[in-house]
This record gives structure tokens, sequence and C-alpha cells, in this order.
């Protein structure tokens, strides 16, 4: 017969982790049950519970055994679920746990023999825990069955289940075990079966006729759901029956046996012809965008290759950041889609305009449809564009509407389950002009009803709707809905992808001899093309002047009236969209409103539009409209061509308007460049004249608070007009993202702050009062940095390495080292450790592990120097050292005490 001992002793090392898993929970539940038959009122406990219930339980009523050394024992089996089993990405025994029993993979890089010394631990503890005689009777927590013993799974006041060892739980009706377990004051009935039960009510909503859903859950036995299915012939009534399995994988019970929760969905959305109808409408819309590219460029696009796209993702939950094609991610995307992680993974794809968001989301969805896989996610792709939808929820409903089968809730019954992904490309024009600085006004009703499952990805114009997302999540996230980010950022495309891209067009857009503007902009497909176009019609305009006056010249045709004349000329079109593009910037949004359009063209006109002339205005194609809040709200199709109109209008204005706007608006690097190549070479004014008229408007401003837009302005216009000068130069409280001085002479920068400075060689610069984020020395000597410059940087790059450290900038640059206050030196420490976002793992010597460089801060002024900092704070109760539980040497962690900071 088997014995407590028996029950939890731990399975052969060799043992698959998913068994393994299982017997921890199975472990934790003997633990629990075991505290509970030594007390005669336990604390009262909920069947049949979850890993992370029963090592609460376990915690709690651990204190009722009156023994200190078995509360020790208790306590280190409880807090095993935190034990890491998975190095990357980082994940514990909970986590692993719940990811496998919610339907998702096991991690093939489990840690097995972490794994087996948790559960060997385990059930030692637990058996000295039996052994030192506090508990005297174990029924009814514990009983035969079949001659075997097993412990309590489940309790409904009407049967109980027992879990043996091996094999599949039993049901027990016997009066007195089930007299026992009622005066026992157990909570009855079966939380995960009920929660199974109103999944299955939420999930139906979209497949059923209204009022016909009735569902029976009287554990022990399985849910009953009476149901009449929706369907074009008229109503279907049916029957299914559902029920948890041990694990408590969701099962549908079926006459051909059991199958997956998720096959019982795709039943009833009759997965073939779903599958079939949303490809022929995607295929509608793959068509359409291909309508476009040949409208814009005829006879380049049936002679390019395909070339796969790059991104950078960014996974918050795991932490990891890599660059891959944008197949692959979304790849991991699908893999990850049934991982249980208790949040709604939203993923948003930026990426310039023109980089090829809407072609890659596009064949993400189409590769999903044509799967031969059964019960892969299929990726349902919702565009915002040309949509008269006032909210997410109505724009998904008018986009799976021709499907006859799905609506908004069964899209959002298919994410639950990770049989679709939803894509809503072009989310940022869809939230429109009154909630673009909360993006996340307009997805929490879907993201409620997702429930923390599934992933819905998010192509947005621009990083800024990004980051007014984050701020979303971070400042108004509900209560009961947690969410997760995943970032996709589109990368500018490399040289030998441009040259992939035009193989067969025998131009080189990759040519060194293009200007710095023009290789900026040959970054993505669209401008890749459009730079083609423009080369095989030999005109000797301005390549992105070009581009826009062929949108200008095909939009005349559409804007005819009614004798057949066009209602504007091209030059009043282009200085319509000029004013558009400065009203767009002064509100400092990509969009304006109705109104503000009418105002631009009639500051062009110099008059009121004619209602024809008003009718035709919100039809342009250089931009688009959309509805928001029952109002029209307009935008620039490309960002690119938003900031040619903002350059073309500094360059069209007398100068002090110039210098006004200038001041008022912070331009871009891309606008910047373009100011500099339209500028006359006719004006009176030279561009050098603008930048210096520039420069002393920002020097006589008493207060900078109120001028960095100026600032802004001068950073970006003095790096393009100065930046590479061979003569000494200067410049002062400059603002720049990107600044690249080359050429030659000394550069003085005062009150500037820039991000990124690269100084080529054959320059010098000194520094004053400034604050650069990174310092690019690596094509120069560490002579160019001239007097102590280098306090005002954060990080230095040379030529052999990058550092943030001070003392290594002053090694790097040649200088002799300072020396260092020892209350130096204990601020920086205490500041790291206090600001560290990783746990502080170090050996019983106070070391670090070599290769962790998060932890390369702890050797700034010596490894000797970090241990006697670490010995002090430890003698003076400041640092508290704490034992880890994992594999290998022995570990410890540092934290704060925390009267730290009152000290």
């Amino acid at each position: 017969m088997l014995t407590i001992a028996d029950l939890v002793a731990a399975p052969d090392s060799q043992q698959e982790p998913f068994r393994m898993l299982v017997h921890v929970e199975y472990q934790l539940r003997v633990l629990g049950l075991l505290c509970a038959a030594a007390d005669p009122k336990p604390i009262k406990f909920s069947t049949p519970g979850s890993l992370e219930k029963w090592a609460q339980y376990g915690e709690l009523q651990s204190e009722r055994l009156g023994c200190s050394v078995c509360r020790q024992d208790a306590l280190a089996v409880t807090s095993c679920i935190d034990t890491t089993v998975v190095e990357d990405p980082l994940l514990s025994i909970r986590l692993v746990r719940n990811q496998v029993c919610h339907g998702g993979p096991v991690p093939e890089n489990v840690d097995l023999e972490v794994l087996h010394r948790v559960v060997s631990d385990n059930a030692e503890r637990i058996g000295r825990v039996h052994g030192h005689g506090h508990v005297g009777e174990v029924e009814p927590l514990f009983r035969k069955v079949n001659g075997e013993l097993a412990a309590l799974h489940s309790y409904s006041g009407v049967s109980a289940r027992y879990w043996p060892r091996r094999g599949e739980a039993v049901d027990v009706t016997d009066r007195d075990t089930l007299r026992a377990l009622k005066n026992l004051g157990l909570q009855r009935g079966d939380q995960l079966l009920d929660d199974f039960a109103r999944d299955v009510e939420r999930d139906l909503k979209g497949f059923c006729e209204k009022g016909s859903v009735s569902i029976l859950a009287s554990p022990p036995d399985p849910i009953v759901v009476s149901w009449d299915r929706r369907t074009s012939d008229g109503a279907e009534r049916r029957v299914d029956r559902f029920e948890l399995a041990a694990d408590h994988a969701r099962i549908w019970l079926t006459e051909a046996g059991r199958k997956p929760y998720k096959a019982f969905l795709a039943d009833i959305c009759n997965w073939s012809l779903l599958k079939q109808r949303l490809l022929e409408e995607l295929e509608e819309q793959v068509a359409a965008e291909k309508a476009i590219s040949t409208e814009l460029f005829p006879n380049l696009r049936q002679r390019v290759l395909h070339v796969p796209t790059l991104v950078r993702l960014d996974d918050d939950y795991s932490g990891a950041v890599s660059d891959l094609t944008i197949t692959e991610a979304c790849t991991k995307v699908t893999d990850g889609v049934n991982a249980y992680r208790g949040s709604t993974n939203l993923i948003t794809l930026t990426g310039e305009a023109g980089s090829g968001k809407t072609h890659s989301l596009l064949q993400f969805a189409r590769e999903s449809l044509v799967a031969s896989s059964d019960l892969e996610p299929v990726v349902i792709y919702i565009s915002s564009s040309g949509s008269g939808a006032t909210s997410l929820e109505r724009l998904i409903n008018d986009r799976v509407a021709r499907t006859r089968i799905l609506d908004r809730e069964s899209v959002l019954a298919l994410c639950r389950a990770g049989l679709a992904i939803l894509v809503i490309d072009g989310f940022d024009e869809m939230l429109g002009f009154r909630t673009y600085d909360n993006p996340l006004s307009g997805l929490q009703p879907i993201l409620e009803k997702l429930r923390n499952r599934g992933a819905v990805i998010l192509s947005a114009r621009s990083s800024y709707s990004e980051a007014r997302l984050w701020n979303s999540l971070t400042e108004h996230s509900a209560k009961e809905s947690h969410h997760r980010l995943t970032t996709m950022e589109i990368l500018p495309w490399r040289t030998k992808q441009l040259r992939e891209l035009t193989a067969n067009l025998s131009i080189d857009v990759a040519s060194a001899e293009n200007a710095p503007e023009v290789q900026r902009l040959l970054t993505t497909p669209f401008f890749c093309l459009a730079y083609v176009a423009w080369k095989q019609s030999g005109q000797s305009t301005e390549f992105l002047r070009f581009v826009i006056d062929a949108y200008l010249q095909r939009e005349l045709s559409k804007l005819v009236g009614q004798q057949g004349v066009p209602i504007f000329d091209q030059n009043e079109l282009a200085e319509i969209f000029c004013e558009a593009a400065e009203l767009s910037a002064r509100k400092v949004i990509p969009e304006i409103s109705e109104d503000d359009l009418e105002l631009a063209a009639g500051q062009v006109l110099e008059r009121d539009l004619k209602q024809d002339e008003k009718r035709r205005l919100v039809a342009l194609c250089g931009m688009s409209a959309e509805w928001s809040d029952e109002e029209l709200s307009f935008r620039f199709t490309h960002l690119a061509i938003a900031e040619h109109f903002l350059a073309r209008q500094v360059t069209r204005v007398p100068l002090q308007q110039a210098l006004v706007l200038l001041s008022d608006v912070a331009i871009s690097a891309l606008c910047a460049q373009l100011i500099r190549s339209m500028w006359q070479q006719g004006r009176a004014e030279t561009i050098e004249r603008v930048v210096a008229e520039l420069q002393e408007r920002v020097i006589a401003a008493g207060s900078i608070e109120h001028i960095r837009p100026a600032m802004a302005s001068l950073g970006e216009l003095w790096a393009k007009v100065h930046g590479t000068a061979e003569v000494t130069r200067s410049a002062s409280r400059i603002v720049v993202d990107r600044l690249e001085l080359r050429g030659s002479g000394l550069v003085t920068l005062d009150q500037a702050e820039v991000r990124n400075l690269i100084v080529g060689p054959g320059v010098s610069l000194r520094l004053v009062s400034c604050h650069v984020d990174l310092l690019d020395l690596s094509e120069a000597s560490g002579g160019a940095l001239l007097g102590d410059s280098y306090k005002q940087v954060i990080e230095l790059l040379t030529q052999t390495e990058l550092t943030s450290s001070p003392r290594r900038m002053r090694e790097l640059l040649g200088l002799s080292a300072e020396p260092v206050d020892a209350s130096v030196i204990e601020a920086f420490f205490k500041d790291k450790i206090v600001n560290a976002r990783a746990s502080i793992i170090v050996n019983e010597r106070y070391m670090p592990p070599d290769e962790d460089v998060r932890m390369k801060w702890t050797r700034e002024y010596g490894i000797e120097r970090w241990r006697d900092y670490v010995k002090k704070m430890v003698k003076e109760g400041k640092l508290v050292v704490e034992p880890v539980n994992a594999a290998g040497p022995s570990k410890r962690r540092l934290r704060t005490a925390e009267r730290t900071d009152e000290q």
C-alpha cells in the first residue's frame, strides 16, 4: 500500500519536464492537505485549486503545525514554484506550469537537473513534516481508491474526486467520506470548471441565436451546453459536452473522442470555409495594394524582386531584443499566442511611410490562411483606411461581415482561444482627431473582452502612437485587464537590400554620388522606386519635389469643376498643402480639422471657398480623411510629404515670417535637409543668414523653456549647413538628435543637447555646459575632445570600446586619473543598487558573475572597493543578503533594507 512518502516521492530523473511539473503541483496539494489534516478546524480551501492556490494555502495553514522546524520545511516547499528552470527567457516553475496548462508548449531548454532537485527536496521535506507526528488521521483528505492511497482533488457536496499518484482521478460518493468532508466546512464547487463554463458561454455569443444557450455545470459530471447555432439556413440545435483534464486542460467531448477546446470553436465556425472566405477578401486587398503601386510606378513593380523587410523585435515580457525578418518576427508572435502569460500581447509595428508595413502584414495574413495546419492561428487583417467606422468594434464587424460566419464577438472568441490573431493596420488613423492622445481608449473595449489572452498587432505610422500607447497602459490600466507591449520596428533598409530591390532596373540607388538628403530617404521601398522613376525620367527637378509634383499633377485631373476645368491650378494646390503642413506642425499633431483645411485654402486663394471647392477639397489624394467623433480630420498620406510641404512653406515665405515659423515649430532632420536643398540661390538671403538670425533669436531669449522649438530647429539646420564645414565654427543652445561633425577646424558647442554626436577626422571639439548622450570618436583620435569636455558626455564610443565610466573615459582620452572621494564612490554604488532593474546576484565573496554585463558597474572603482562597500552596508543593516535556490555554486541576492532610503 502506498504511503504519503510514496505519493510525493520524486520521479525518475529522466522523466519528461511536463510530468515533473505536474508532480510539483501534486506535492503542493499533498502538503496543503497534510497541514489541514493536522488542524481540527483548518482554514477553508477551494477545490480543486491551482499551483499558486495550493502554495498560498500551504504557507497559511503551515502556521497551525505549531512546530518551527516543520513550518520551515513547509515554507521551503511552497516557495519552490519561483525557482528558475529556464534561463532564456527567465521562467520559473510557476510560469512554465501556467504556460503548459493553458495550451502552450513545454520550453525545450528546461533545466531538468534543477527541476528534479526541486521535486527531490520537496519529497524529503514533506516526508519529514508527516513523519514528525503532527498528523494523526489523514482521512478524509486522503483515502484509498482501488486499493491505493490518493489525495483529495475536488469536492462538490454530492461527490468527491481523489487523485492517485498515477492515473486518472476517481469519483467517490461514499456517504461517510462526503459527511466527513462536509464537517470540515470546505468550499464547495469547482472554480475552474465554473470559469470554463462561463468562457464557453462568452465564446458562443458570436455563433448562437440570441438567448438560446443553456449551460449545466454540476461536478463531477461534464459541462453540458444546449444551444442553437446560427447558420445561413436557420438555427441548428446542438448539445456539446466539455470537461477539464487532470492537468486543467480544456477538453471537448465528441463521439470521435476527446479533443482540445479550440477544436470545438474551429468546428462551429466551419474552419476550412472560414479560411477560404477570409482569403478571398484578403486577395482583394492585396490586389488593391498592388494597383496603387502600379499606378505610382508603372513598369517598375513587375520587374522588382521580393526583398524581406527587417524588423527589431522588443518583447517586454522576456526582455529580448533581436533583429529578424518580418516573417521570422510574425512567426514568433504566432508561436507565442498559446503561451499563458496572464496578459494580452499588444504588438506595435512602426516604421516610416513607405517602409512596407501594409505589404508585410498582408503577406503575414495570407501565409496564415493558406497554411495546411488545422488549428494554427489565422490572421484577421483589418485596415482602417477608407473606413467610416467610428469605433474599433464597429470596424471589426464591418470587415468580417462578408464571411457570413464571423462578427465582432466570434472574432474575439477565436482570439481568446489562440485560433486568430487580430491585425489592425493604421490603428493611429482609426483613433482619429479627438482620441489621438489616448489610444488605449479606442482599444479598451476589445481588450477587456479578450480577458488577458491572445495577441493584437497594431500598425502605426510612427513611434509617436507607440509612445502614447505606453503612457496609456501605464496611467490608465484597467484593474482586471492586463497587457504587455511588444514592439516591432521596421528597420531602415541597408545597402544590400536596396540593391536587391532594384537589381533588374539598371539604376544603383545606393550610389555614393547621391546627395545626403536623397540617401537618407532611400531607406524604404516606396522612395526607392520613386528614385528609380525620377532617374529614368531624366528630369533635373529635386528628387522629393519630383515625387510630390507627380502627386499634384494626378490630383488635378480629379479636381475638375462643372465645366471640366480644374478648380485649382498646380501652384495653388501646392500652396494649400504648404499652409496645411504649417497648421499641422503648429498643432504638434499629424492631422488638422476640416475647418483648418478650408482655412488653408482660403488663405492661398485670398477669398472664401465656393461650395463646390469645399466639397472637392476633402477628396485630396495627398491627404487622407477619417471620421472621429462625428468630425472629419485630415492628415498627409506620407510623413515625408508633410515634411516636404513644411520645408516648402519655410522657403517660400519672407525671411522674418520663416524665422517666426522656425521658432514656433521644432522641425525634423528630414525637414532641415529639405529646407537646405530647396533654398533658392536667387533669394536675397542665404541659408547661412537664416541660421545666423535664428541663432541670434535663441541667444537673446532669457529662459530656454519657451524657445525649445527654436533650439531644435536651429540644431537641425546648423547640422545641415555647418556640420561639414572646413572652418572654425560654433553653436549655442542647439537641440539635435544626430549631429555629424565633418570637414575640419575647431567646433565649439555651448549649452547644447545632442543625443548622438559623431566627430570625424580633422575636427576638434570643445563642449561648454552641454549634455551629450553618446559621443562617437570611433573615426577620430582621443585628442579631438578638448579640455574637460568629456564630463558632459554620458557614453563615449572609441575605436576599441563603449563606456559610460568617467574614469574609463579619462583613460581612453589619455588623461591622468582624478582622485575620487570615498563618499562619491558610496553614492555611486547606492544609486546603482537602488535603481537596478535586475536582481543583484553575487557569490559568497560578494562578487558578481564575470559574464553578467548588467553588473559591470560593480567594477567601476575596482572590485575590492565594491566588496568593501557591500560588507559595510551589510554590517550596518542597510543591505540584506538572501539565499538563492539555483543550480551550480551557491548564490546570494542583495537587496536594500526598508530603512536604507531614510538614512
